[in-house]
């Protein structure tokens, strides 16, 4: 067996990762991490300016009011959101009583139940279905609840938002 000195190979191999700051590919890399600081920094600067102005200006209208009355009628200039909290919390509650337990009974079924020529199938549905885009989803619940019931619903939403939202297990 031959005698190898790793306290000789390991200072060669430090020595040889030191940098030469004098070498161009190392000026290079300063000024291009110098620039692309000085243009994150110009790209964040309106940003920045952007959400201080809005901020400023919104904070004399954030009250209750806001969050408890419904939107103001034309020609008036005061009002609120409610509708919009309430629509959002009804949506989200019908869609994670149709996604939470379909999800959960599928994944426990497809984990502890199936055999593989059962799952293989369902597994390819799910993969298939966890691509679908959300405009998708929301032209599927259209054509199928909207236009048969003649109108726009938090039910229809609640379908779109639980046909995205399903646990489509990944095994």
């Amino acid at each position: 067996m031959a005698n190898i000195n790793y306290n000789q190979q390991s200072s060669e191999l430090i020595v040889s990762l030191k940098r030469d700051p004098k070498k161009p590919r190392e000026i290079f890399n300063k000024v291009m991490t110098i620039l692309s600081g000085a243009c994150i920094g110009i790209t964040l600067i309106p940003l920045f300016a952007v959400l201080i102005y809005v901020f400023i200006k919104g904070l004399s209208r954030l009250n209750v009011d806001l969050f408890t009355k419904l939107p103001p009628a034309a020609g008036q200039t005061t009002g609120g959101i409610a509708n919009a909290i309430l629509g959002t919390i009804m949506v989200v509650v019908i869609a994670s009583l149709i996604a939470v337990p379909f999800g959960v009974l599928a994944a426990v079924y497809l984990s502890e139940f199936s055999d593989e020529e059962t799952a293989r199938p369902i597994r390819f549905a799910t993969n298939v279905l966890s691509g679908v885009p959300s405009i998708i989803a929301g032209v599927f619940a259209y054509s199928l609840l909207v236009l048969s019931m003649g109108k726009f619903s938090a039910f229809a939403g609640g379908v779109a938002l639980a046909v995205l939202s399903i646990a489509w297990p990944r095994f």
